[in-house]
């Protein structure tokens, strides 16, 4: 296994009926799924360290939090670029993913594309990270590593913080744009 290896899942499911309808994921090296095999899915993210998706915390972990745990991936290695985007992106969050590649809106979303294009958006998410200045990224980090929406970002990172004053790197790092008498 390696340290940081991750796939990208997507599920397309029936609203209705809750049924899982397809599975789409993709990995760095480029191997691909795309079926509604359960146990074919554990096979493919097995010995992955995290797992990655767009709204996965709040939907794709409902259907299939027995087999990403059944494959050995840890609950607190979950990666969700929907609640990364606002943080990183915040004049221009990902909500949703671009469906370019949807023709009609009545046909069903293929989960391996959309397995690919949260790939996508994650390692924007990454780059975006590395090139933030690093008071921020400690303050990212000082507020937000013990999240459930955050943690494994950080740990996906390896990215750790010394500084212990939250308040105080809040009052550097933004001293023109509060009073210095609030209280933090």
């Amino acid at each position: 296994m390696l340290i940081n290896s991750i796939v990208y899942i997507d599920t397309e499911t029936d609203p209705k009926s809750n049924k899982v309808l397809d599975i789409g994921g993709i990995k760095d090296d480029k191997a691909s799924f795309h079926k509604n095999s359960r146990h074919d899915f554990i096979q493919f993210i097995k010995g992955s360290r995290f797992i990655c998706g767009h709204n996965i915390l709040n939907h794709d972990i409902k259907y299939l939090g027995k087999e990403i745990a059944a494959a050995g991936i840890h609950p607190n290695y979950v990666i969700d670029t929907l609640y990364l985007s606002p943080l990183l992106f915040p004049t221009k969050p990902y909500h949703a993913l671009v469906k370019d590649d949807k023709l009609q809106t009545d046909e069903l979303n293929n989960p391996l594309n959309d397995a690919i294009k949260a790939r996508d958006l994650f390692q924007e998410e990454v780059a975006r990270f590395r090139k933030t200045a690093e008071s921020m990224k400690q303050l990212f980090f000082l507020l937000l590593h013990q999240t459930r929406e955050y943690y494994a970002f950080f740990q996906f990172l390896n990215y750790t913080s010394n500084n212990t004053n939250t308040t105080k790197l809040i009052q550097e790092t933004f001293h023109n744009h509060i009073c210095n008498n609030t209280d933090l």
